[in-house]
């Protein structure tokens, strides 16, 4: 990994980053007052605050449209790159990820882009480099989505490409089945020679294997904690007999009240006023996905199974839900079991992100999973 991400790299035992602020509704399919709004000075805000706070980095969903229904979630959403740029510019130690579309991205360009932004951030940037899965999202674009496993063939040539582009060194030709080049080159490099880390989703054994030959950070999605156990020590040390360290992370949805009852409560609440017409349309994509594959991943997907308060408040991840004791032990939980990190959303990100600095961050800090801040 490279070291110019200490905090990721060499930080807090459970790394904490704020996921999916840049559009609007967040992670959340309800249609309520509430429901985050992702304006500009919100996101710029959040940043800060996540920065304050001591939080590792920033990550955004990319997003081409919303989801229907009734709130239309992720209907408005800032470009990952650019918005990377701007958070990167109104922060001075966050590591910004932004969040690629392999079909959409040519990589020369894509090279250019995140080396340039890379700059601006003083090596700050980070990629999450996503193969492919929205169908309907690429027929905007006149793309069709390619098979499962060949989405992560043509993911490892455009990161392949992109690698080399950034080592420098002279032009070069590339003959592949998804890019044909011809002397190819791109200056500048990143920000001191150096690479931004790159994470990957990927729960199939094409994603996983693609994970343990490239990436940094591996998103991997949890059912239970306990369940993930054996799954991410073989993740760790396949990549690890390869000669890489790779983190797992995964994203959580939170929501911390005084109370169990209180918290409880609230997600009942958020429940009663999802968005049905937008979770149909999600699952519906999801199934669509899955459809090809055999492993028992892809089954998960297409039964469309899980609570029902996963799918509305974290579309379908792992949440954490309770008073700030409760929240901790989910937690620490999830750091048991092999987790690095944890990418976590909020119904709304600026007005719960402060009860969540006062009530959890100590509490983490005692567990010695995370370190005090210095003032």
């Amino acid at each position: 990994m490279s070291q110019r991400h200490v905090g990721i790299v060499n930080g807090n035992a459970l790394k904490l980053g704020v996921f999916g602020a840049n559009c609007s509704s967040g992670r959340t399919y309800a249609a309520l007052p509430e429901s985050w709004d992702a304006s500009w000075d919100n996101n710029v805000k959040l940043a800060s605050r996540a920065e304050d706070l001591g939080f590792e980095c920033l990550i955004p969903i990319a997003r081409w449209k919303g989801y229907g229904g009734d709130s239309n979630p992720n209907g408005c959403s800032f470009e990952s790159l650019a918005w990377a740029a701007g958070m990167l510019a109104a922060t001075q130690r966050l590591t910004v990820f932004c969040t690629m579309h392999v079909p959409l991205h040519h990589p020369l360009v894509a090279a250019k882009q995140m080396a340039t932004v890379d700059h601006l951030g003083a090596g700050r940037l980070g990629v999450n480099m996503v193969c492919g899965w929205n169908e309907d999202e690429f027929r905007m674009f006149g793309v069709s989505a390619r098979e499962h496993d060949a989405r992560y063939a043509q993911g490892e040539e455009w990161w392949e490409i992109i690698k080399r582009l950034w080592a420098g060194g002279e032009p070069f030709d590339f003959a592949g089945t998804y890019y044909q080049l011809s002397r190819a080159e791109g200056s500048p490099r990143p920000y001191g020679e150096t690479w931004p880390l790159m994470m990957n989703a990927g729960s199939s054994p094409a994603g996983r294997q693609f994970a343990m030959r490239y990436s940094d950070m591996h998103f991997d999605g949890v059912h239970t904690p306990e369940d993930s156990i054996e799954r991410l020590a073989e993740t760790k040390r396949l990549a690890r007999e390869q000669g890489r360290a790779m983190q797992v992370w995964t994203p959580v949805g939170v929501v911390c009240r005084p109370s169990q009852r209180a918290a409880e409560a609230y997600v009942q609440y958020v429940v009663e006023h999802a968005d049905w017409g937008a979770l149909g349309y999600l699952a519906d994509s999801h199934a669509r996905d899955a459809s090809g594959r055999t492993d028992a991943e892809g089954v998960f997907r297409r039964a469309g199974s899980g609570p029902i308060e996963r799918r509305v408040l974290a579309r379908g991840a792992y949440c954490a839900i309770g008073d700030p004791d409760r929240v901790v032990q989910e937690f620490a939980r999830l750091h048991a079991a092999g987790f690095d990190g944890l990418a976590l959303n909020f119904v709304d990100y600026l007005a719960e992100l402060p009860y969540v600095a006062q009530e959890l961050l100590p509490r983490l800090e005692q567990l010695g999973l995370r370190a005090r801040l210095h003032s």
